[in-house]
């Protein structure tokens, strides 16, 4: 029986279909030195991609919390061995929503991902225009390209606001809501001063820090892009990793 047989009968029953697995997938685990960066990031046409990606990275990702930092459990072999993720859905005209169900099955395949879903009270930031409007250049493409060229510089190719929410969130260790509005896709760059590497370089040097020249991610964004962030409390969805291995071989 065909997926798309299969979709209608669920439809009229009144089911879900189970999420169909990618046609091909390969998960292969970065062999150190690691590159500078990391990228890029693809979804587009019933392909997904994740160079040099940090597993936790990939399950906030596909289950929609947008950021490693409200992923919360698992061992620390999540936050260190980078994986290259390439998969093709048989479906080249896959949409998103779509090709990161396949990617949960994949996850559950592979690694015997298991998780379940909890709700906090926790600090967040909200994402919004800023008072002289949004300096993003929109575009019709829609490939969702992001590509880390080294700390604190991401490339953003025809791409929506979902990658800089998930970037902004694991740079700030909290939830970031997207309230800017923007619906299409953009070409962007954003060059700021890594917190995460300060906090790094702080600890290793008795708490001197390197001169930095670029701004720190707030006016960046303020600065680069017209947006701005501003903070608050509220509850947020955090996904808990109940079971997690290494992956199997492709």
């Amino acid at each position: 029986m065909t997926s798309s047989i299969l979709f209608a009968l669920c439809t009229v029953f009144g089911q879900s279909p189970a999420p169909q697995p990618f046609e091909v997938a390969s998960v292969r685990l970065v062999a150190p030195p690691y590159p500078t960066g990391g990228g890029p990031w693809t979804v587009d046409h019933g392909r997904f991609g994740a160079q040099v990606a940090q597993v936790r990275a990939v399950i906030g990702w596909t289950y929609g919390v947008r950021g490693p930092t409200l992923v919360h459990g698992g061992p620390d072999w999540l936050d260190r061995e980078p994986y290259d993720f390439e998969a093709k859905a048989g479906n080249p005209d896959a949409n998103e929503d779509q090709i990161w169900a396949m990617v949960r099955t994949l996850l559950a395949d592979r690694f015997k991902l298991a998780v379940h879903r909890e709700t906090h009270e926790a600090q967040v930031y909200a994402l919004v225009v800023g008072k002289s409007g949004s300096k993003m250049q929109e575009t019709e493409g829609q490939k969702n390209y992001i590509n880390w060229m080294g700390p604190g510089q991401v490339v953003f190719s025809e791409a929506d606001t979902s990658g800089l929410i998930s970037i902004l969130s694991s740079m700030l260790e909290s939830p970031v809501l997207d309230k800017t509005g923007l619906k299409g896709f953009y070409n962007f760059k954003l060059e700021f001063t890594d917190p995460q590497l300060q906090k790094r370089l702080q600890s290793q040097n008795g708490g001197q820090l390197p001169l930095e020249t670029r701004p720190d991610i707030f006016a960046a964004l303020q600065e680069q892009l017209g947006l701005k962030l501003d903070g608050t409390k509220g509850p947020v969805e955090i996904v808990v990793i109940d079971h997690v291995e290494r992956p199997s071989q492709n």
